[in-house]
């Protein structure tokens, strides 16, 4: 009787430790542009947790959409394709939402360092090909709606 009563409690506690381990928070989208050249919805990653699972194990994001990862000081940022299974372009920002560095079509789980040689604030990641698609070039202005 101890043993299943045992066993019992334990199984709750592993389930409990879990749950509350890979709760899902709820993604916050909101919407930007690159005024007379594109308009995205883009989830927010504004949290350390949310920063390092980024577009990790998705296997699709839909047309004009995207993840904006946002960080408390410009830095110089190192990205990464690690777990991420779809091809991105990454768009560096600076402090005042310009864009400072382009890098496009990152390949599917490779592990290579992205990053931009001057401090970003953020990075935008697109789905590849919309750098090229939208004409986006350095010194272009996004605004958060």
């Amino acid at each position: 009787m101890k043993k299943v009563l045992f066993f019992v409690i334990f199984t709750i506690v592993v389930f409990a430790f879990f749950f509350f381990l890979y709760k899902k928070e709820k993604s916050v989208f909101i919407d930007i542009s690159f005024p007379n050249k594109a308009t995205y919805q883009v989830e927010i990653a504004d949290t350390p947790e949310k920063s390092e699972r980024g577009l990790m194990w998705r296997k699709s994001m839909p047309k004009n959409q995207g993840m904006l990862f946002i960080f408390p000081y410009p830095s110089i940022i190192r990205m990464w394709m690690k777990n991420t299974y779809i091809p991105l372009d990454m768009i560096f920002l600076n402090s005042r939402n310009r864009v400072i560095c382009l890098r496009e079509n990152a390949r599917p789980l490779d592990e290579s360092i992205i990053s931009c040689p001057y401090p970003a604030q953020k990075v935008l990641e697109l789905n590849a090909g919309e750098i090229k698609n939208k004409n986006l070039q350095l010194g272009d202005m996004l605004f958060i709606k």
